[in-house]
């Protein structure tokens, strides 16, 4: 005997002439109830295993494969730039370099060449006369460079005369740079002239130290410049010693610091004085 057909016996033996629902219908409801109790047990297994998945990803445990695992981990990353969580490793662009100080210029100037300003340049008229100290003058014209000093009475008179600067017993055929000098007690006097393009320093060097001179330039100059510097008084030579009058160095610069032209002098010692290749 079926189910079905127990069920409806059990019902007529309790009340043959009861009016109750038919077997089938009772039967058909109790079939209704069993699938949505199968269907509720089933969701609610599945909400179970929904939850348990989102906290293990939450956590850091097991991950979902393919595109979710980028989308959770996108929408987990905090917005404030912190550095990523142990176990992740952080990206580093290709080429970056962690810096470790600040570089060393190159091509910089020497301290000697830092220390030393330009020469200042004098432009004057030809033939104006140029008070150098209380006792010293000097003056250039187109081609020439004179001078006078002081006498004890007041009274002016030629030093070393006049200088042609076209004159044949000087160097034309590259730079080149005289020096007379005169001076007393007080002071020293270097006053000539340069021939060549026009440069940015003439420094006289002695006993090492260097002084930068003035540049004088006037009118109808071509391929040539004057100059002078005062310095301290020179020491004085000493014949039994067969040691030499002292005087400075005179070295010509280009705007690089390079080495010119170079008058060599005598140092204190009396030993050479020599201007150096690059300031």
């Amino acid at each position: 005997m079926s189910f079905e057909d127990r069920l409806g016996e059990l019902f007529r033996n309790e009340d043959p002439r009861a009016t109750g629902p038919e077997a089938a219908a009772v039967i058909a409801g109790a079939r209704r109830r069993r699938a949505r109790h199968r269907a509720g047990a089933g969701a609610v297994a599945l909400a179970v295993a929904l939850i348990c998945g989102a906290t293990a990803v939450t956590a850091g445990g097991g991950r979902p494969a393919g595109n979710a695992t980028a989308e959770l981990e996108a929408a987990s990353a905090p917005s404030t730039g912190a550095a990523p969580s142990a176990g992740v490793a952080a990206s580093t662009p290709t080429g970056s370099s962690t810096p470790t100080g600040s570089p060393t210029p190159t091509g910089s100037a020497s301290p000697t060449q830092a220390a030393l300003p330009l020469s200042p340049v004098r432009q004057v008229a030809p033939g104006e006369k140029i008070l150098i100290t209380d006792d010293t003058r000097i003056w250039f014209t187109a081609n020439q460079r004179c001078d006078e000093s002081r006498e004890s009475d007041g009274s002016w008179h030629t030093s070393f005369g006049c200088r042609d600067v076209r004159s044949d017993n000087l160097e034309h055929g590259r730079p080149s740079v005289y020096a007379q000098t005169s001076g007393n007690r007080d002071h020293s006097v270097v006053a000539s002239f340069y021939l060549g393009p026009t440069p940015s320093r003439i420094v006289a060097f002695f006993d090492g130290k260097p002084t930068v001179a003035t540049i004088v330039t006037t009118s109808g100059m071509k391929g040539w410049t004057g100059y002078y510097v005062v310095l301290p008084p020179m020491p004085t030579g000493d014949p039994s010693a067969h040691r030499r009058p002292a005087g400075p160095a005179i070295g010509v610069y280009d705007a690089e610091g390079k080495l010119l032209a170079e008058n060599p002098g005598t140092a204190s010692d009396g030993s050479d004085e020599r201007a150096p290749q690059r300031l």
